[in-house]
This record gives structure tokens, sequence and C-alpha cells, in this order.
């Protein structure tokens, strides 16, 4: 809330110092509208009580509370644009005591849907002890429970009396369906967003009975005859198996890799426990309406193991999560003033779009700019429009930057598919069973791509077919490859594509078992690895070996896990890095800009307009950029008709010349500030 109004505040200012005649429509529909908006209560989707039992509240937060549901707030919210709203709904309390809150929330509803706007409502991912168990005594039986068979706490301040409910437990999962169908025929929502829905890093990890008798199952079904078994485990049953504990000799924050063949199916077994909830969940709600939409609080793609500490790998969430979101601290995108890192969560962004899913967040500023530019808005026939510049948070803006993404969204930013010329496929077993050695070349490999505008997907081992529509492919340290991963890798090359790979990628199989020959480099024909950059010619493709991503900083670990945003720096060799690919895409780079280290850029094109889109970011908000020169192909056959710069400093696009070079197009961008945008407008 204080960082929107700081923001505004800054907005306000810069543009008083020009007179009403030099405001672009934007900016002045801007300053019209921030002053209406200080008299507005945005809503909130924290019940009452859970403010005032956590504490840290303002002395007027239950007046404030209560004159955010009044008519006319909902009515100034609807009268400047708001098409969405997130109420409160369930938090974990219980049915019972809630119950107040539910009816209140569901007159605010109402009063929404005769203001044509969507209300989401929120579903919290814990039982608070204090009041659930008293009205529900038999969820306490319902409990995660660690490996000395105590409850899992919430544990964040002094939040112990929320406790973790088992992802295997039906009880639980039954009684939360009585609360979507209260959400779905009371409330009438139209969204549902499930929060802290995670599970806890080791040592905290469920071992109640539930789990232990799941994952023994699960061991039975995944590897069914005595001869699978003793190749996974060394034991011909599952019977033999007991997941590891955990004591001072045996700390979970000194592991560097997962080598223990029971605790690596553990990490799986806990992450598909999380997903078969939420899926559970998902599906129940679109059985009842279609039109619903559900989203999970995953968080984004960081440069830490969330497989090992929360049990969350968000490609497994395809096709049962409409959105998720992201609310982490330390990841707010700009360029750290310390280290001069870019940080961005363009990442998080590029796996929702090969997930088909979509992220909403919103935040003011350059977090709003990446949204729009790197986003990938999803369509639910009944409740329109996933990610858009009015949904959630941005609904709250009303900066030059957000009144100009309201306007054009629909028309620009939407049924977009993104242009990637290659893919940096993140392997699971690589970087789930290597805790963070493999995350620090992964991630600096996309800080090359990102930062020297090289068009790019990310995927994972479930999406590894989609690998022929690429022109190269990229593994990063990716030690854990399976031999058919492999075999696909190669056949690729042989087809055509261009394979890149660094460091110690393939050295173990899918099992982080040492394999007694690389494979890739066996391919190349090398008997050792190489200390220089190695190129070798296989079939009609191109084998590429980089032996290291040189970290541009010393990497200083923030935590056991964890390699921070703050030393996202480019790497040493990041030029070198950059040339070696774009010099090997059999079909040539779709972009080229001249454009400075410090933005980004991502391009896409709309078939329903036929039209050739590039989004520029600045992340260095000290000074604008340009002009400097972009050469794209345009993605559609026939002639060029407009090539147009849109920005929220101007009232209306501006007409860019342009000249043709075979099957590309060059111009001169303009001078930006934060955000722009270049349409290249094609016909028949």
């Amino acid at each position: 809330m204080y960082k929107t109004l700081l923001v505004l505040l800054a907005s306000i200012l810069l543009l008083a110092a020009f007179s009403a005649e030099e405001l672009s429509r934007f900016e002045r529909s801007s300053l019209e509208k921030q002053e209406e908006a200080q008299k507005i209560l945005f809503l909130t989707h924290e019940p009452m009580q859970f403010g005032l039992r956590r504490g840290h509240v303002s002395e007027d937060m239950p007046d404030r509370y209560l004159k955010q549901h009044e008519p006319e707030n909902l009515q100034r919210m609807a009268r400047l644009g708001s098409r969405y709203g997130r109420l409160h709904f369930y938090k974990g309390f219980g049915l019972d005591f809630e119950m107040p809150e539910m009816r209140r929330a569901a007159q605010a509803a109402q009063i929404m849907h005769e203001l044509d706007m969507k209300v989401s409502l929120y579903v919290g991912g814990t039982m608070f002890i204090e009041t659930f168990f008293r009205e529900t005594p038999e969820a306490v039986n319902w409990e995660q429970r660690d490996q000395y068979n105590r409850p899992v706490p919430y544990s964040v301040g002094t939040q112990t009396f929320r406790h973790f409910a088992c992802p295997n437990e039906p009880a639980y999962h039954d009684y939360m369906k009585r609360v979507l169908d209260i959400g779905i025929d009371m409330v009438k929502a139209d969204q549902f967003f499930f929060d802290n829905y995670f599970l806890r890093a080791e040592p905290k990890s469920c071992r109640c009975p539930r789990c232990m008798k799941g994952f023994a199952k699960y061991l039975q079904e995944k590897y069914p005859t005595k001869e699978a078994a003793t190749a996974r485990y060394g034991y011909p049953s599952a019977d033999y198996v007991r997941v590891n504990e955990w004591s001072v000799f045996n700390r979970p924050e000194d592991m560097t890799s997962v080598d223990d063949p029971i605790l690596q199916e553990w990490l799986q077994f806990r992450c598909e426990s999380l997903v078969n909830q939420c899926q559970e969940y998902y599906q129940y709600i679109k059985k009842r309406n279609p039109s619903i939409s559900v989203g999970f609080n995953l968080k984004g793609i960081y440069s830490m193991n969330r497989i090992w500490t929360k049990a969350v790998h968000h490609p497994l969430f395809e096709g049962i999560c409409d959105f998720f979101c992201f609310d982490i601290g330390g990841v707010d995108p700009g360029i750290n003033p310390e280290t001069g890192a870019l940080v961005t969560e363009i990442r998080s962004y590029k796996t929702a779009r090969t997930m088909n899913t979509t992220c909403s967040v919103g935040d003011p500023g350059i977090e709003l700019a990446e949204q729009m530019a790197f986003n990938n808005q999803t369509y639910l026939e009944g409740f329109g429009y996933h990610g858009a510049g009015y949904n959630h948070y941005a609904q709250r803006l009303f900066s030059p930057l957000a009144e100009f993404f309201r306007e054009y969204n629909d028309r620009f930013y939407t049924e977009t598919d993104n242009v990637a010329d290659c893919a940096v496929f993140r392997s699971f077993p690589s970087l789930a069973y290597s805790i963070s050695a493999a995350w620090i070349p992964t991630t600096l490999m996309e800080q090359v791509l990102i930062q020297h505008k090289i068009p790019f997907d990310l995927i994972y081992d479930q999406q590894i077919d989609r690998i022929a529509g690429y022109q190269a492919v990229i593994l990063a340290g990716q030690e854990s490859l399976a031999s058919q991963d492999i075999e696909k890798f190669t056949s690729f090359v042989r087809g055509g594509g261009t394979l890149i790979f660094t460091g110690n990628t393939a050295d173990y199989n899918q099992y982080r078992r040492q394999r007694s020959s690389n494979p890739l480099i066996d391919l190349m024909g090398l008997r050792d690895r190489p200390a220089a950059t190695t190129f070798h010619q296989l079939g009609a493709g191109t084998l590429i070996y980089i032996p290291e991503i040189k970290p541009g900083m010393e990497i200083v670990p923030a935590g056991p896990w964890d390699f921070p945003p703050t030393q996202w720096v480019l790497p040493k060799n990041h030029g070198e890095i950059a040339r070696t690919l774009k010099n090997h895409l059999p079909k040539g780079p779709s972009l080229l800009t001249g454009a400075p280290i410090t933005t980004a850029a991502e391009l896409l094109k709309r078939d329903s307009t036929k039209e050739t889109i590039v989004h520029f970011v600045n992340y260095n908000q000290e000074k604008r950029i340009g002009p400097f020169p972009v050469e794209l192909k345009p993605q559609f056959s026939g002639p060029v008709r407009t090539v147009r710069f849109y920005s929220s400093e101007l009232s209306d696009p501006l007409s860019l010349e342009h000249t043709l070079n075979g099957d590309r197009i060059r111009f001169q961008m303009p001078r930006m500030g934060m955000y722009a945008m270049v349409v290249v407008s094609q016909s028949e």
C-alpha cells in the first residue's frame, strides 16, 4: 500500500512540472483519477479477525475494514474502471467462526456484480487451531506431523497458531469442498484464489501415517516388480523402506546434493501430493462451474530450489491452474544499487507461457511494465482475461503507464504468442537433486539471454517434445539427464538444431548416478572435456560446449539453498556466450537491438491482426534511453503496412520510418522512459 502511494506521489510531482499542454492524454487521465482514488478503500483479502489476532495493525483498521464494503466505496471503484476485486472469504478459522464475514463478503459481492465487477474469493491454506479445532475437534487428526509426531506450524513471525493440514487427508479435502460450495452458491464467486498451498522444508516434512502409507503405495506403483525396485533402490519391495530422519548430525541445511534414492523419490512424492490436492480442488470447482477462475499462490521462478524447500514444481500445475501469482520479497524488478544486478520476474512469466497459464500481479512501475510486456494473458469464457492490466493490484494504480495499459490491454496484449529462437531446458533431477549448485549456471545463462535480448522460452522435462520448434536448445549445468532425453537432444541436433551445453551437463543420469563417460562429450568425438568453447558438426546441426559460465561476482549464498537475486550479475564471459548463440542460430536471430544492457525485450506475434509486437522495458530508472537501432523479423507474410511506436508519454502512436532488408525490417527506436512498444502491421 505504501509503495503504491509513493509511486503515485512521485508521479504527481513529476507531472506537475509540466504544463497541461505538454501532457499526454494518459498523463492527464492519471492526474484526474489519482485524486478520486485517494477516497477509495481498496478491498482486502484478509478478514478483520485475522488482522486483530496477528497484530501489527493500525488503530483505525476495523473502521477502514468495514467501510471498504460500503456501496459508495464499491461504486467509486467501478467509476474509476475497476472490473475486479478480491474479497476475504475463508482464512482457516473454521466455517462457523468465519460465517459472519462470509455473509459480509456475499453482500459486497452482490453489489460488485451489479456494478459489472468480477468477484475473486481468498481461500487460505492453514488451520487456525484456536478456533477451528474448537468447532471441528476431529480436525486435530488432519494436521501434518513431522518425524517427531509434532504439528507443522506456519511459523511466520509469531503465527504458530496456524498449522498446516496434511495434503493427503481426504477428510480435510471434503471440508474444503464445503467451503467452496458456499463460495459458489452463496457468494457467486467468479474466481477462487488459494494461498499458502505449499509444504514446509525439511525437517518439517509431513511424516504422518497417511503420508507414509501413501509414499509406500507411490513406490509400489512406480516400481511394481522386484527387478525394478531393486534396480532403483536396492530392495525388492517398498516394504523395506523408511524415509531418513534428520538430526544434529544429519541436517538438511548441510545437504549439497540429494543422492539417497529414497529421499529423491520422497521429493517427487511431496510435489505430487501437493499437486494432487490442488487438482482435486480445481476439478471440483470446474465441475460445478467451468467459468470460475482458479489460481494458486505458487510464487515465481527464482534462483532457489523450491522443489526441495516447498515441494513446488510449476510445470506439474499445467492444466490445473488458471493463474498463479508471486509475492516473495527480494525479487523486486530493477537494477540492484549495490551489485548492478538486473533483477526481473521474466522467468516466472516465461514459465507461465509454456504452461499455457498466466501470472497475476500488477504492482507499480517496473513490475507492471514487466507484467504487460512478458505476461501470457489467457481467456476464460465467462470470466475474461487473466493477467490483464485491470486485474487485482493493477486496478489500484492510476499512473500514466497503468492508464496506457488499460486502454490498450485487449487490443495489443491479448491473443499473442511469443517468438522464441531458443529454449533453456530445466531438468527436474538437475535442479531438485543438486540442491543449489545447478541453479547458478541456469540462472546466469538466462540472465545473458534476458539482458542481450535473445528471444527464448523456459521448458521443462514435461515439455521436452517441444524442442523441435526452436533453433537452439541450451543446457546450462543440467547435470542429471536421462538417456532418453540425451537421445532426443541428439536427434534435434542431427535434424539441424543447435545444442549448447555447459560445465558438467549430463555427467549424471536422472538418478544422479555418475556416468562412466559424458554422452554429449562423446558425441563430439572427444575423450576429455575441452578447456575452451568447442564446436562440433553433428548431422545437419551443431553441438557447442562452453566449459564455464563465469559468475560476474563472488557468489555468497543468502542461505543454504538460495542464490539471491542481488547476485544475478552478468557472467564475465556474457559477451562471448551471447555472440556464440547468435552466430549459431540456423535461421539467425529474430531480434537484434542496440538497446542498453539494462533493458529487456519481448518479441510477440498476434495472428488475428497480423502484427509483430516488440516490448522494451528499461530497468535503469535514473535515465531515459535511446534512440537505438532495432532489427527484427516480421512474423507474417505480405508487405509491411505500418511501424508504430507507442508510449504513455504520447497521446497517439508515432509512425516510424523503416527499411527492409530481405526478411528483416530495420528502424530507429525513439527515446523512451520505463516502457515502450512497437507494432509492425502487415497485410496480405
